[in-house]
């Protein structure tokens, strides 16, 4: 790859990853092109040097967010057990998950638009919400797959259930209480 190309691609990931985390915290209606590459010192104009449109970003951006959102799920998932799990369920109620969206869970972030979405979209995260299950799943590790299964659905809905109630809420001690009585409750179903 020529040095022109070198620097087409990195340019081209600086700006996803900057609209996968405007995104993640704004919502896909609120990106805008000219603010997009402003933040990522292109010129308004060279967005179609990698874009065809703004859906095209915000397909390419939205696939981005719900992978990077979920890498500390990812981990966890390689760690494994018990610890894993309480870890996972910590870092992911906190109130540090909860103020910085734009380096959070692409699932959480995401959801509310997707809802209203259609196509590769709805797609996308079908399958990143398939895979967070599946890590779920494994790190409840219940014998019984169906109760594993419902075990890891109750887990993720509980997840960002709570993380999208405590940031919408304008009670900060509300916001507080959603995070960690959700916290203790999903960790008092974690197998002994």
């Amino acid at each position: 790859m020529g040095t022109s190309q070198v620097a087409k691609a990195a340019s081209h990931d600086r700006i996803l990853d900057i609209a996968a985390a405007r995104i993640r915290r704004d919502g896909i209606d609120a990106l805008a092109v000219a603010d997009l590459m402003k933040e990522a010192g292109l010129t308004h104009g060279g967005f179609y040097r990698h874009f065809d449109s703004r859906d095209h970003l915000v397909a390419e951006a939205a696939q981005r967010a719900l992978r990077q959102g979920s890498e500390p799920t990812m981990a966890a998932g390689q760690l494994g057990g018990r610890n894993a799990l309480a870890a996972l369920i910590d870092g992911y109620l906190s109130t540090r998950h909860r103020d910085h969206p734009e380096s959070g869970c692409g699932v959480a972030g995401l959801v509310a638009d997707v809802a209203r979405a259609d196509g590769s979209l709805r797609a996308s995260f079908t399958r990143q919400v398939q895979v967070c299950l599946d890590v779920l799943r494994d790190l409840i590790d219940n014998p019984d797959q169906q109760a594993g299964q419902r075990e890891a659905v109750l887990a993720l809905s509980a997840l960002v259930g709570a993380i999208s109630m405590s940031r919408a809420v304008d009670d900060p001690a509300l916001s507080l209480r959603i995070l960690n009585n959700a916290a203790a409750a999903l960790k008092e179903r974690l197998p002994k």
